[in-house]
């Protein structure tokens, strides 16, 4: 396992950065539920779809293509964050936006139920049930995508969460096509409170960084408190034992932050 503790000291010139922005500069975490009509951009076709889940409810998804590709694109499907309490698809629009607009790719942003409406597994089941859907004839003749060219699963935080859960399950129930790559961002896959004793020396940060920017420990335990519909965690660490033929990942995690790091 890789040591990254170093990196909870941020150098002086990052700890006074935030504090001397220009007016109207400082940066949002833009964490808000919001669902607001599109804005176009040129060079992308950008709309909505509605795709049946499991309880006869529907979820959005929001589409992001590049105007000059009308063959079949390999799909990204892409899991906001928001500590599975808030956000929604205006999150990450502008990050979809971007990863539209320099790759090949269509981009498929889930609109998943949200918690405390919504309690565990319903936002991880919404999200299950558009992969599938996204892999099945149906899905793919309404994208307009190519699975064989690539089928990648991502998501920012709590998205980045359900991605790991969904690559196990996807794996375990023989999912064709097979996803083919996942994306994990500032991803957290441990609660503080059920860490592995085996890895108890190695998960410091919930408890060495509390004061980080935007998320603290008490905020993690809002969060799972808010999502969970009873005490018994699920942790991708300790449900899962077997990680054999799950497809290649990429992490991406903020160095100054008590999101405990993936193993």
């Amino acid at each position: 396992m890789a040591e990254y503790r170093h990196y909870a000291t941020p150098h002086p010139e990052w700890v006074d950065f935030p504090n001397n922005l220009p007016p109207g500069t400082k940066p949002s975490l833009g964490m808000t539920r919001d669902h607001d009509p599109i804005i176009p951009q040129e060079g992308l076709d950008i709309y909505e779809i509605n795709v049946p889940v499991r309880d006869n409810k529907s979820i959005t998804l929001r589409i992001y293509r590049q105007t000059a590709h009308n063959d079949a694109l390999p799909l990204f499907l892409y899991m906001h964050g928001g500590g599975y309490v808030t956000g929604g698809l205006e999150t990450d629009d502008v990050t979809c936006r971007a990863i539209a607009l320099e790759v090949p790719v269509l981009v498929a942003s889930v609109e998943y139920r949200l918690a405390p409406e919504h309690k565990f597994p319903v936002g991880f089941e919404d999200s299950f049930d558009v992969v599938r859907w996204a892999a099945s004839p149906e899905g793919q003749t309404t994208l307009n995508t190519d699975l064989s060219r690539g089928f990648i699963l991502g998501g920012t935080s709590a998205g980045a969460n359900f991605t790991a859960g969904i690559s196990h399950l996807a794996r375990d129930e023989g999912l064709i096509p097979g996803i083919t790559g996942i994306v994990f961002l500032a991803g957290s896959f441990c609660h503080p409170d059920v860490r592995p004793k085996k890895y108890l020396d190695r998960i410091l940060s919930v408890d060495e960084i509390d004061d980080a920017p935007g998320l603290t420990r008490k905020s993690i335990d809002y969060f799972a408190g808010t999502l969970l519909s009873d005490n018994a965690f699920h942790s991708i660490l300790i449900m899962q034992q077997d990680y054999m033929a799950l497809p290649q990942q990429t992490s991406d995690c903020p160095l100054f932050s008590s999101i405990p790091m993936p193993v």
